[in-house]
């Protein structure tokens, strides 16, 4: 988990790099070095999907099938519940926050490890809700677009709330006073499982995207900032200066949309 205080960090740069030493937000209308980081992380990550992450997707698609598959995605979910329990709890939803534990708790016996999902059957719906949205429901500043290295697009706000994700997981307090390199090693594959697996789902909506794009890493771009904009709204000041788009660098504006988070 030593990985989630390098997320921190990174983060934390990349804030400062958003902001004057005063503080005031830095014009970034004419940034270009930004863009061309991203370009080439971007082109990076493309080039490792191609020739690794796809293949290991296409072969673990051919020797499961949707049930297997449809089993270890509610797996994930299921893991995903504390941390929805923490940020309603930080966001005042206290109803949301019985649902959330309560559908941790249910799926985790009777839906044996979270492979079934037995609480929506009983009316207990799954709601998303993340550490991002947590602070951009307090106004804090989105930052600049940026594409982490297997990761893919992110902003400084998305990447710290991956690291509060990171350490809300039962995988996380599971292992958390064990030196036992199996079991990093196991933390290590079941990470890998959920991106393959995810990788798998979403085989033919990135295939689609790819073929009807003229520049692939544009149409990424624009995708996954237009489903951030779900955010402006949350902020009680819903200022130009909160705006995600404020951070766009190069065009208009958009896990990645929440089609690419499923």
């Amino acid at each position: 988990m030593k990985k989630t205080h390098l997320t921190l960090l990174f983060a934390i740069f990349l804030a400062s790099c958003a902001t004057n030493p005063d503080g005031s937000k830095l014009d970034t209308s004419n940034e270009t070095t930004l863009e061309a980081y991203n370009r080439a992380m971007f082109n990076f990550n493309y080039q490792l999907d191609k020739k690794v992450i796809y293949p290991v997707a296409k072969g673990y698609k051919k020797v499961t099938n949707q049930f297997v598959r449809d089993r270890v995605t509610s797996l994930f979910n299921n893991l995903d519940e504390p941390s929805y329990f923490v940020n309603d709890l930080l966001q005042g939803e206290i109803k949301e926050s019985g649902i959330s534990i309560s559908r941790f708790l249910i799926n985790s016996t009777l839906g044996l490890l979270g492979t079934f999902d037995v609480a929506s059957g009983w009316g207990l719906e799954r709601k998303k809700n993340s550490f991002d949205e947590t602070m951009a429901k307090y106004c804090v500043p989105d930052g600049p677009f940026v594409v982490m290295p297997v990761l893919g697009p992110s902003t400084p706000r998305s990447l710290v709330g991956l690291a509060g994700e990171a350490y809300t997981s039962p995988l996380f307090w599971a292992f958390i006073d064990t030196d036992d390199g199996w079991v990093d090693v196991g933390v290590a594959g079941a990470a890998a499982l959920k991106y393959v697996n995810l990788r798998a789902e979403n085989e033919f909506l990135l295939q689609s995207l790819e073929e009807g794009s003229v520049d692939y890493y544009t149409t990424i771009k624009s995708s996954w900032l237009q489903n951030r904009q779900k955010y402006q709204s949350i902020c009680s000041d819903n200022s130009e200066e909160n705006a995600t788009a404020s951070y766009d660098f190069d065009f208009g504006y958009d896990e990645y949309n929440d089609e690419f988070e499923e």
